[in-house]
């Protein structure tokens, strides 16, 4: 083949390359703008962003199919994204961590059970001693027909996790069931809870960085669809997209994970984390200094 025709050639793949990538993009703006008012999954209660470049928000796992109360949470992460930096900093809150609901002590993840996102939210503020107001929540069943719609996720399952689930190490990919047990299992752990939180934040990690994919960008509507109908969250449209797009190769952010520390302790017959006020106080001081509340 000439030089010329092969340039041309080449030329010819990146333009369409580039009007398939507008193409999707315009897709998914089209179909999340023209959802956002009516779906259910978006609530009009306060969002704050008193920083530009910041995006701070508690992201939970719910045990249920997003009921308002009466379930609890499974799985929660505060998450701080800075876009200068390209930095993703998600600390884990153990879901058996002791602290203050309502005035009395009970297990962190009870808070949605007495009062919903509100309450959880308001348990956090308190336990922390932070400005929060802004959640992104996503059921049980949103994780399944997030991993279906992209067709999979790959995990690279590290030798720790092999032994506590007696599967071979090395990559697997898992549809959206196996990938909801991945995510929940714990007693093969020596470390039980810890040892899921850091199985969770991986697994995050993986699925972020593979839906942000070049190749699965066409697969983003799809995507959407099927989690919107299980999550609801209260950062507008625009902030999500805004990040989203400045994360979009995520591959180069500098993404660091962090987990509340503690000792665990039996109580009136009910197993507890209680937490470290030092791990507490570094993570304040080391990653929420911007907001703080006392």
């Amino acid at each position: 083949m000439r030089k010329g025709l092969k340039k041309l050639l080449k030329v010819l793949i990146i333009i369409l390359l580039i009007i398939t990538a507008f193409t999707a993009i315009r897709l998914i703006f089209a179909i999340i703008n023209s959802s956002t008012n009516s779906d259910d999954f978006y609530d009009n209660t306060q969002f704050s962003q008193p920083n530009q470049d910041q995006l701070f928000f508690l992201f939970t796992g719910l045990d249920a199919e997003g009921e308002d109360t009466g379930s609890r949470t499974d799985t929660l992460m505060l998450v701080l994204c800075k876009k200068s930096s390209k930095e993703i900093k998600i600390i884990s809150i153990p879901r058996d961590t002791r602290v203050y609901v309502n005035g009395n002590l009970d297990k962190i993840n009870s808070a949605h059970s007495y009062g919903g996102m509100p309450l959880t939210i308001k348990t956090l503020r308190d336990f922390f001693g932070i400005d929060l107001n802004n959640y992104l929540q996503v059921s049980f069943q949103g994780v399944v027909d997030g991993v279906d719609a992209l067709g999979g996720v790959e995990v690279d399952v590290d030798q720790r996790v092999a032994d506590a689930m007696k599967m071979n190490p090395g990559p697997h990919v898992f549809d959206g069931e196996k990938a909801l047990w991945y995510v929940r299992f714990r007693k093969g752990y020596n470390d039980a809870d810890l040892g899921r939180i850091k199985t969770q934040q991986d697994f995050v990690i993986s699925f972020v960085k593979q839906a942000l994919k070049p190749k699965n960008l066409l697969k983003l509507p799809k995507l959407y669809s099927a989690m919107s109908k299980n999550m609801k969250t209260n950062i507008p449209f625009s902030t999500l997209a805004s990040f989203a797009w400045t994360f979009k190769s995520i591959s180069n952010a500098d993404i660091a994970t962090y987990t509340v520390e503690g000792s665990p302790e039996i109580i009136d017959g009910i197993s507890y984390l209680i937490p470290n006020n030092q791990s507490v106080e570094d993570l304040r001081n080391e990653i929420l200094y911007d907001y703080l509340t006392q």
